[in-house]
């Protein structure tokens, strides 16, 4: 994701705005008043989780302004931020099991079809009685 800022006095990371104000509209924030309504009134320690900076002469963290976060997502390029997002979220999909045959990952046969270990009930482990010889 480009950043539209510009590279002198960028305090805070392109990544931890864009965390917050996705955070923001995952908890409710439907409108840019209430994103960085939302970000400024977080806790100390959901604006340290988004990786904000620690004040140096406080040691509070600082916050970006609204005026801060409200340029940024005016100028962002919202098709290059539905790309990333939906390139994001398409990575962490995991495939569907594989029906039959080997599991590709480990070429062992696949654990759906697989009889169950000998000695034990398929109803519940609880339930297992010994096999006596």
């Amino acid at each position: 994701m480009p950043d539209p800022r510009g590279v002198r006095g960028r305090r805070y990371q392109l990544p931890a705005l864009l965390t917050a104000a996705a955070a923001s509209v995952l908890a409710g924030a439907r409108s840019l008043t209430a994103i960085t309504e939302w970000i400024s009134d977080a806790p100390a320690w959901a604006c340290r989780a988004l990786a904000f900076p620690l004040d140096p002469l406080t040691g509070t963290v600082s916050v970006p302004h609204p005026h801060t976060l409200r340029r940024l997502l005016v100028q962002l390029d919202g098709d290059a931020l539905d790309q990333a997002i939906g390139a994001f979220l398409a990575a962490r999909t995991t495939p569907p099991a594989p029906d039959c045959g080997q599991s590709p990952s480990t070429a062992r046969p696949c654990a759906a079809h697989a009889p169950p270990p000998p000695h034990t009930s398929p109803c519940s482990p609880q339930w297992t009685t010994p096999v006596t010889s």
